[in-house]
């Protein structure tokens, strides 16, 4: 049977657990999705603001971000201080080793503009590509639904973000964590996190941890047990993604940041414009799962409007970059076979 692609979205029939309504052309996720309405968008926006009204001055930050230094980080870094001025901001980067030097600048001229704090939060080079290798090396580490949103390489250094987010918000007494995600690919605006789900978070991670092959005794990926135990637990973060309830497009976004000093990247990589192992993550994850990580992130966003069907189908058939693939698999000490043609 020859490959149906979904008439909405870039998901196709190969895809391992997709299937394509034959008199629709949809698949079962666009035949079910239902976008956030405008009214939806003013209730969340409404609600955010006063949340932020209720926490501003609370903590020792209001506000814990995660910055990347990429075009979505950065521009809802300087949209939230621009609608939001008062928010004392911790924009945490986390070098995996492996960020360009132009994401890592992008991100400090950021804070600059936006009068927000800079953390880089890193750990040794040698630690760091042992973890990338190991989950390359993994097999089934994650779940089926989080292998279908990221590589193995990519779920695991997401994790270690939110985990030390999380942390940094409950240490800090930081009311609010908050991600650049798209409607396509966080629907829910407002997450209310309490006690038990952090706890979970944190002892689910640390399986995960060790499928791959990682004891991490000294807590240096998951949330502190220390830190979660010291949490007020009737007042704890929250996470925000403010790029839902925005207007979102790519153009839009690449402009105005780029008008306030923002550098495009160098990098040959549709995916990504910060992180020089993107390439090798996606490589080894079509290698081992013959899922591109990107398509169902990538199928969100065109399914929600905010990218077209062509830009989404030349994003995801895009060859990868060879250069950078032979650069990461070198210092990771990875085996890759050669690039097939899409």
């Amino acid at each position: 049977m020859s490959k149906i692609v979904c008439k909405k979205c870039v998901l196709d029939s190969e895809i391992p657990g997709i299937t394509i309504n034959p008199e629709t052309g949809l698949c079962h996720f666009c035949e079910t999705y239902k976008p956030l309405t405008e009214s939806d968008k003013e209730k969340y926006l409404a609600e955010m603001e006063e949340i932020f009204d209720r926490i501003k001055g609370k903590g020792e930050y209001d506000v814990i971000y995660a910055l990347s230094g990429g075009k979505d980080s950065s521009y809802t870094l300087y949209k939230l201080k621009k609608d939001y001025p008062f928010l004392k901001v911790l924009a945490v980067l986390f070098n995996n080793g492996f960020i360009s030097d132009n994401a890592i600048e992008n991100a400090k001229k950021m804070c600059e503009i936006t009068g927000s704090d800079y953390y880089e939060l890193t750990m040794g080079r040698k630690q760091l590509c042992s973890v990338w290798k190991k989950a390359a090396d993994s097999v089934d580490a994650f779940p089926k639904f989080a292998k279908y949103r990221a590589s193995d390489i990519c779920n695991t250094c997401i994790s270690i973000i939110k985990q030390k987010l999380i942390e940094n918000a409950i240490a800090r007494n930081a009311p609010v964590i908050i991600f650049a995600f798209t409607a396509g690919q966080a629907p829910n605006p407002i997450i209310k996190l309490n006690y038990n789900f952090i706890n979970l978070s944190r002892n689910l991670f640390e399986k995960q941890l060790q499928n791959i092959g990682i004891d991490d005794k000294d807590e240096s990926f998951m949330i502190k047990k220390s830190v979660i135990e010291k949490m007020d637990k009737s007042n704890p973060p929250m996470i925000i993604h403010p790029l839902c309830m925005w207007e979102y497009n790519e153009d839009m976004v690449v402009e105005t940041v780029t008008k306030i000093g923002w550098k495009p990247p160098k990098l040959n990589d549709s995916n990504s414009t910060n992180c020089k192992l993107n390439s090798l993550a996606c490589h080894n994850h079509l290698e081992k799962y013959g899922i591109h990580p990107y398509a169902f992130d990538i199928a969100g966003i065109v399914r929600n409007g905010d990218m077209s069907r062509e830009v989404g189908l030349e994003k995801l058939h895009q060859e990868l970059s060879q250069p950078l693939i032979d650069e990461a698999a070198k210092e990771l000490k990875v085996k890759v076979n050669p690039l097939k043609k899409p």
